[in-house]
């Protein structure tokens, strides 16, 4: 574990998720371990840094090394149009309180554009799900495999409720009965 002093430390388990979601949407992934532990991620589009750490203060202080560290490695690198699109994601699992003054400082980190835009997450729990949301700016959107011109609405909802249990009948009478401007009353 690498410590940016002796008590800011990198969350280990939000850095290993962060991979494990990035790699799964297709960017190559690399560990740097430094003055603080980053997971470095490009794909076509990005080039996203995460940190994590154990607290908002810890994430506080974390924001310039890292912000150093990123800043090395893209001087050191060809990045071409990316070096517009980088990014650093800074992570911790504790939520925010009220407190103003962390508010402030979490709201310089997120609106500090100076040669990278910056993305402080507080509360994020150690979950794919949670990891994703928190990079949902990187992620492509998934897409549906047929065209919503193509698609019928209507089917689909059909199908989307037999798959959740409703029976396939009861299903089929009130679409039947939507599509004839009949009330639900008088399909139950």
């Amino acid at each position: 574990m690498n410590s940016l002093s002796s008590s800011a430390q990198s969350d280990h388990e939000l850095l290993r998720i962060s991979r494990v979601v990035l790699e799964e949407h297709d960017f190559h992934v690399e560990t740097i371990s430094e003055e603080i532990d980053l997971v470095l991620a490009e794909n076509r589009y990005f080039v996203v840094a995460v940190a994590a750490t154990s607290t908002i203060h810890d994430l506080i202080v974390a924001e310039p090394v890292a912000f150093e560290t990123l800043s090395r490695r893209m001087e050191s690198s060809i990045l071409g149009p990316k070096k517009w699109d980088t990014y650093l994601v800074l992570l911790t699992q504790e939520k925010a309180s009220g407190d103003a003054a962390v508010t402030r400082e979490l709201y310089a980190i997120n609106y500090d554009t100076s040669r990278l835009r910056r993305i402080a997450h507080t509360g994020v729990d150690p979950t794919p799900d949670a990891i994703s949301h928190a990079l949902a700016p990187f992620i492509e959107p998934v897409t549906s495999a047929t065209s919503t011109l193509e698609a019928d609405p209507l089917n689909s909802l059909l199908q989307t409720l037999v798959s959740r249990g409703v029976d396939a009948e009861l299903a089929q009478r009130a679409i039947t009965a939507f599509e004839q401007g009949a009330m639900l009353d008088d399909v139950l």
